[in-house]
């Protein structure tokens, strides 16, 4: 017979973890809350009745697998949550269906205490059994299981499914993750720093915008939902703060739009996130990789050349900056969207 704890305060996590790693040990399934309802876990190689199971991400670098950058950007930004990403693996990757392996990280309290912990058992697959109560999943999976954790009954939904090929991507099943968070959270991020937001990252925020746009054939506003999700901070910026109005003009002349724009101080969330982090100066560079260590790559929009602040000249000198940032601008639009 199965072990079922009715879950409150006073259950030890430890104790949790215990009695899953030994069901798991003894080729048995674990029976959890999650995100859309119950669901089952269990070792590789037991048998369990659910359909199409994915797997725990926790030994991912364990299979040496090659993850598409666009899978890793939805499992940075958007797990633990109810959504399963598909991407290219081998037949050898547990869980994978037709070349494919499907990958959960459910978003319940006891999953994040309890999974990670037992993941040293091999790899674990993970599986929604569709109930909204531990009895009800109990009695789908019968003598499979070993460990039922009650915690009375839960919403069920399904979670989506978003399948990773090459650099693109496509929501297989619409469920309790919203198309539209799917599409921010796989949206490239874009980040431009300079000194205080209100003059050069502005600019090129805007242009870039602009010029992505036009590339694409698309509004502004509909960017995101094509993959481009374009920023700008500052390293000495308050925060709160408009364009400066000689930014604002010029953008104007060049047909970008800085009404909207507030100015922001970059922090390690927003680095964390941004694929690419581009600087205005090499004194920038410097107070990135000084203030935040574990920074990853990032670049002039330049190349090798600062850009000057503009900032106290006059209206041309704006113009000039603009003239600058778009030339360079189109060295980056090859690599972000091609010709």
């Amino acid at each position: 017979m199965p072990t079922v704890i009715d879950w409150s305060s006073t259950v030890e996590p430890s104790e949790l973890v215990r009695q899953g790693r030994d069901a798991l040990t003894e080729g048995l399934a674990v029976v959890l809350p999650g995100d859309c309802g119950y669901l089952a876990l269990w070792k590789s190689g037991t048998r369990v009745e659910l359909p199409a199971p994915a797997l725990f991400p926790w030994e991912l670098g364990d299979l040496g697998l090659e993850i598409p950058s666009l899978a890793r950007r939805l499992m940075f930004r958007a797990w633990p949550a109810p959504l399963i990403v598909e991407f290219p693996a081998s037949g050898e990757v547990p869980a994978a269906v037709n070349g494919f392996g499907r990958f959960r990280y459910p978003d319940h309290p006891l999953c994040e205490a309890i999974l990670p912990a037992i993941a040293d058992r091999g790899p674990i697959l993970v599986a929604d059994t569709g109930d909204s109560t531990a009895d009800a999943a109990l009695e789908r999976l019968g003598s499979s299981v070993g460990l039922v954790v009650d915690v009375g009954e839960l919403p069920v939904a399904k979670p989506s499914v978003v399948r990773v090929e090459g650099s693109g991507y496509r929501i297989l099943e619409v469920g309790a993750f919203a198309r539209e968070e799917i599409e921010r959270l796989a949206a490239r991020i874009i980040l431009f720093v300079c000194t205080g937001n209100t003059c050069r990252s502005p600019l090129a925020e805007g242009l870039t915008k602009k010029m992505l746009a036009d590339r694409l054939g698309c509004s502004v506003s509909e960017l995101p939902a094509r993959g481009f999700w374009v920023l700008s901070a500052g390293v000495s910026a308050f925060g709160g703060g408009p364009a400066s109005g000689e930014s604002y003009a010029v953008a104007e002349e060049f047909g970008a739009d800085l009404s909207g724009h507030v100015s922001r101080p970059v922090n390690p969330q927003l680095l964390a996130a941004a694929d690419d982090v581009i600087a205005m100066t090499a004194g920038h560079l410097h107070t990135l990789q000084t203030r935040f260590p574990g920074l990853g790559s990032a670049r002039l929009l330049c190349g090798e050349s600062d850009l000057d602040d503009p900032i106290g000249a006059g209206q041309e000198v704006y113009r000039e900056c603009a003239r600058t940032i778009v030339q360079h601008l189109e060295r980056f639009l090859l690599e972000w969207v091609g010709s």
